[in-house]
């Protein structure tokens, strides 16, 4: 996987889904590595509101159960069936047809005996684009055999700080080339080394330059690494 075309994508489709979905399927990954579980509803509404979401509904069965969540004119449902050890959240916008959003996958493959968390397009990709450049994040016993392309992400759930250390190689694409921000879509900036956004956040690092980047930030207790 390249990030050009995922980027490309982004550009050319406003697929700003593509960001929330990238930050709530690490969070995922995360809670499974550490918890060896799938998230419970109370982990994801708190995550949804880190990302500015509020609870807008609920539909709650014997066997399952599905949430509602709005900002502004984006809505996120996220349907949780314990029993088959399924989550599933689709990202999609209020105003425009549902099949322009994303979709988050998390279940265990009782096949492979796998937890599997993908990032999926709710609709057939434009020509020449064969993916949207996320790989999905692959578990055996709770171990990583498989990691998204973009990288990991330092989390501090203390503070607003939201950190995505990227391979070295990735992150010289992304400042050379002067992209935008893969989650929000908006500009970013340059700053002594890394990229920051100013819209939703995130600062971006090369691999190598974790340590230093990171002694620049005060850090409060809570530090997470979340895997994406």
């Amino acid at each position: 996987m390249k990030l050009v075309p995922s980027v490309a994508y982004l550009r050319i489709q406003k697929q700003f889904y593509v960001g929330y979905s990238m930050a709530l399927a690490g969070w995922v990954g995360e809670h499974l590595i550490i918890r060896k579980s799938i998230p419970k509803p109370s982990f994801m509404e708190r995550a949804l509101k880190k990302l500015g979401f509020s609870l807008a509904g609920e539909d709650i069965d014997d066997d399952n159960y599905t949430y509602f969540f709005k900002r502004k004119d984006i809505g996120i449902s996220a349907y949780f069936e314990p029993s088959n050890e399924l989550l599933f959240l689709q990202v999609y916008p209020f105003k425009k047809r549902i099949g322009s959003g994303v979709s988050v996958r998390a279940q265990y493959i009782e096949f492979y005996d796998q937890f599997v968390v993908s990032i999926e397009p709710a609709q057939k990709l434009p020509p020449g684009i064969k993916s949207i450049g996320v790989n999905p994040l692959i578990l055996e016993d709770y171990y990583p055999i498989s990691t998204p392309y973009w990288g990991m992400v330092h989390e501090d759930w203390e503070s607003d700080l939201k950190m995505l250390v990227m391979r070295d190689e990735v992150f010289s694409d992304l400042e050379r080339n002067e992209y935008r921000c893969p989650i929000c879509f908006s500009e970013l900036t340059i700053e002594d080394g890394y990229l920051r956004c100013h819209t939703c956040g995130f600062v971006y690092a090369g691999e190598s330059e974790f340590d230093r980047v990171l002694s620049r930030f005060s850090l409060a207790f809570g530090e997470e690494e979340i895997i994406f």
